[in-house]
């Protein structure tokens, strides 16, 4: 067989019965071919001949490896970004910008905005957004995602009290129920999909807290080359019970460990978002409090001194950061914090070094879906603008891939679940980018070829 042609002339017919051969895969610094059948790995060999009607993929001795999983996303929002319009950095950075943008909106409605930051114009209001906008109503939603900016207009269509001042918090499933999108996301979410799996992605975990049975199988149903994994409140019947807190407005804290607890009598484990020093000790000393289950873990946990990485250790405690966010929020992050506070962000290689379970994510759309650029962040903490935070807890590509793979063995019987480069690793871990994947396989079935 020769090395021309990425994929040799098959029948296209696409499905998990047809077997596939993946030939010449760099595996482990050998040249290798794989065979896939019936979702599982089958056979791995020097050199295995092609059988009738299998699907042939020739890698021409580019890496295999397993397949990327990304443990928190928000695919709803990411659908709905593909309507809305960027209002924050690094596409807007100063109020000027903003209001081109707004006035110059299509359409004769609503005005969606995604990705907003204080550093462009300020803490928003409806009396500032009127002064740009205010013959047509504006809901703009902040970065962070938990609160959104309305206009006047805006908040008197959805019906926001006026002492609020067109400002909205964590009511992000009121607003899909009050004001629905024309259509519904479906070709959307197809499209999530796709980019998902150009960049070798398998499997998501959907971490909206208010997602259901019925929306984990919309959300299913539109991403067939996906799997998911929910996480989200009493609407669930398994499933991480989802728990948001928010520095500004801790709960009570013996509410908060009877939530914990009365997920636990329902034999889940709950996924606590916590993101500034405050709100991780809050819901370490809470989960402490209550008791710990199998599964317990923290979403983003950015701030993290040794202190508390000691606590969360002896807990148990699995952790999902977004490594992505020091290079698409880093400079930010230097503006607004101390270096005490920089040093403790993300503080990967200290959770590797104590064996902590840690498994990465990028918080799509409110960080790049990309996990290449994740794992690349991992290894350099360089910014968007070349700055480095805190060098020393940078890790090595392989422990950055392990972040998003839970170091799979690609082997007979393990689940065909697969991502081709276009390059040995060796060369690739010097790179990090997406765009050396060539295919992606989901349980023995190729959902992307590059062409």
């Amino acid at each position: 067989m020769e090395d021309g042609a990425l994929l040799f002339a098959q029948p296209p017919v696409e499905s998990s019965l047809q077997s596939l051969l993946i030939k010449n895969v760099d595996l482990n610094g050998r040249r290798l071919d794989v065979r896939c059948e019936l979702g599982v790995i089958s056979s791995v060999a020097e050199h295995l001949h092609s059988e009738a009607n299998e699907r042939v993929l020739n890698a021409k001795g580019g890496t295999l490896l397993p397949s990327l999983r990304d443990d928190h996303v928000h695919l709803l929002a990411m659908a709905a970004r593909r309507r809305s319009m960027q209002c924050g950095p690094p596409e807007i950075s100063v109020a000027s910008q903003l209001k081109y943008a707004l006035q110059r909106a299509k359409g004769t409605g609503w005005i969606r905005g995604v990705g907003y930051h204080e550093s462009v114009a300020g803490d928003l209001t409806a009396s500032r957004i009127d002064q740009w906008v205010d013959d047509r109503p504006v809901r703009i939603q902040h970065r962070s995602g938990r609160l959104w900016y309305f206009n006047s207009r805006g908040a008197a269509e959805f019906g926001l009290p006026k002492d609020q001042d067109g400002q909205l918090y964590r009511q992000d499933e009121e607003i899909y129920e009050r004001l629905p999108l024309a259509d519904d996301l479906s070709d959307e979410l197809g499209e999530v999909a796709r980019e998902f799996a150009s960049f070798g992605v398998t499997h998501v975990t959907d971490a909206t807290p208010s997602n259901d049975e019925a929306t984990l199988m919309f959300l299913q149903n539109s991403c067939p080359d996906l799997r998911i994994r929910g996480m989200g409140g009493s609407g669930l019947v398994e499933g991480h019970r989802k728990i948001i807190l928010d520095d500004y407005r801790l709960p009570d804290f013996r509410v908060l460990c009877e939530q914990i607890a009365e997920a636990h009598r329902m034999h889940r484990a709950v996924a606590i978002h916590c993101v500034s020093k405050v709100e991780v000790v809050f819901a370490v000393a809470a989960i402490a409090d209550a008791g710990t289950l199998e599964g317990d873990r923290l979403e983003h946990a950015t701030e993290l001194p040794p202190d508390v990485i000691s606590n969360v250790d002896a807990l148990g405690l699995k952790l999902v950061p977004n490594p992505n966010f020091l290079y698409d929020r880093g400079d930010q992050y230097i503006v607004d914090n101390e270096s005490a506070v920089l040093d403790s962000l993300f503080p990967i290689r200290s959770i590797l070094a104590r064996g902590i379970q840690c498994t990465g994510s990028t918080d799509a759309p409110f960080g790049s879906a990309d996990p290449w650029c994740a794992m690349k962040a991992a290894t350099d903490r360089r910014t968007r603008n070349g700055a480095t935070i805190a060098s020393q807890e940078a890790i090595q590509p392989e422990e950055a891939l392990g972040l998003f793979t839970d170091d799979r063995e690609i082997e007979i019987g393990a689940s065909a679940n697969l991502v081709c480069l276009d390059r040995p690793w060796s060369d690739a871990r010097n790179r990090l980018e997406s765009s050396d994947v060539i295919a992606t396989i989901l349980e023995g079935r190729i959902t992307y070829l590059r062409s």
